[in-house]
C-alpha cells in the first residue's frame, strides 16, 4: 500500500528540511538555505509534505512546493488562454516543487500538484486570478505537468487557466 502524506503550510519548528535531497541541487539549496528568507520577505509560501506515520518532532520533509503571486503580459500569452483589458493577467506561480529521493515512487509529486491547484483555485475565489504558471526545470518535467492540463507558452513556461483547474479537480 502506498504511503500517505499530509501536506501543510511549512513551519520551521515542525518540518525538518536538513536532509532533504531530491536529486536537483538548485531545489535542495532552495529548501535548505533560501526558503526562510523568501518567507520572511513575503516572496513565497511553502507547503510541506510529511509522512502521515511520522511522529517525530520535527517531522522529515518528504516533498514541498511554493506558491507566489505572479502576472503575465497579455500580449505574450497564447491565443485564448486568458483575457484581460489590462496589460497583465494575474496569476499564481508554482515556483518550486520537489520530492525527496527516499519518498519518490509514492505518487507524492501528483499529490503536491493537486494540492497546489486546490490552493490556487481557493485563491482565485478570494483574490481574482486567471492562470497558474510553472517554470519547469528541464524537458523531462514537461510531460508530468501536461497530464494536469498545463500548456506550453512561447517562453518555456507552462500555463493552466484557473477555469481548467476547477474542472479537473475532484
Amino acid at each position: 500500500m502506498p504511503e500517505s502524506f499530509n501536506i501543510e503550510p511549512y513551519n520551521r519548528s515542525s518540518h525538518d528540511r536538513s536532509q532533504f535531497d531530491c536529486g536537483v541541487p538548485s531545489l535542495n539549496h532552495y529548501i535548505q538555505r533560501q526558503l526562510s528568507n523568501d518567507i520572511r520577505r513575503n516572496l513565497a509560501r511553502c507547503y510541506s509534505a510529511v509522512s502521515s506515520s511520522d511522529t517525530a518532532n520535527p517531522r522529515r520533509m518528504a516533498g514541498y512546493y511554493t506558491l507566489s503571486s505572479h502576472s503575465l503580459e497579455t500580449d505574450l500569452l497564447p491565443e485564448g488562454v486568458a483575457q484581460s483589458p489590462y496589460p497583465a493577467v494575474p496569476a499564481v506561480l508554482i515556483g518550486r516543487l520537489a520530492v525527496c529521493k527516499s519518498f519518490q515512487g509514492n505518487r507524492l509529486g501528483v499529490q503536491l500538484v493537486i494540492s497546489a491547484l486546490r490552493r490556487s483555485v481557493d485563491l482565485h475565489d478570494e483574490l481574482g486570478i486567471q492562470l497558474i504558471v510553472v517554470d519547469p526545470l528541464g524537458e523531462d518535467i514537461l510531460s508530468f505537468y501536461e497530464k494536469f492540463g498545463f500548456v506550453e507558452s512561447g517562453e518555456g513556461r507552462l500555463l493552466l487557466p484557473i477555469k481548467t483547474a476547477k474542472k479537473a479537480l475532484p
